[in-house]
């Protein structure tokens, strides 16, 4: 079939005593429901609220990709402030600006 697969992955990333950064991968999942902002937030949430009971308190902020659904799914508020992945803003600006994997989309 030519349904896509989404996968989606939590990393916290803490400081040690040495107030070194440590990552520490929380979930990585493939959705098995749409691709859709409402979904997204409801994952995330249930991980870091029921799952790990990372309080709002204890959240500095959350990091995603650009995607029209990601960024709907977390500029609530919800997972603290919300920043861009550049390694995902840099990608997107070789592979469009090169025109790799994709014809040019003349509105980028």
């Amino acid at each position: 079939s030519g349904a896509r697969k989404y996968y989606i992955s939590l990393t916290a990333h803490l400081f040690d005593k040495n107030f070194e950064t440590v990552p520490l991968v929380l979930s990585l999942r493939q959705l098995t429901e749409r691709h859709l902002a409402v979904n997204i937030q409801s994952f995330i949430m249930f991980e870091l609220d029921e799952k790990f009971q990372i309080m709002p308190q204890q959240r500095a902020g959350i990091m995603t990709d650009c995607g029209t659904e990601m960024v709907a799914a977390t500029s609530n508020g919800l997972f603290g402030q919300r920043y861009a992945c550049i390694a995902h803003v840099w990608n997107n600006v070789v592979k469009n600006g090169l025109c790799l994997w994709s014809p040019p989309n003349p509105t980028k």
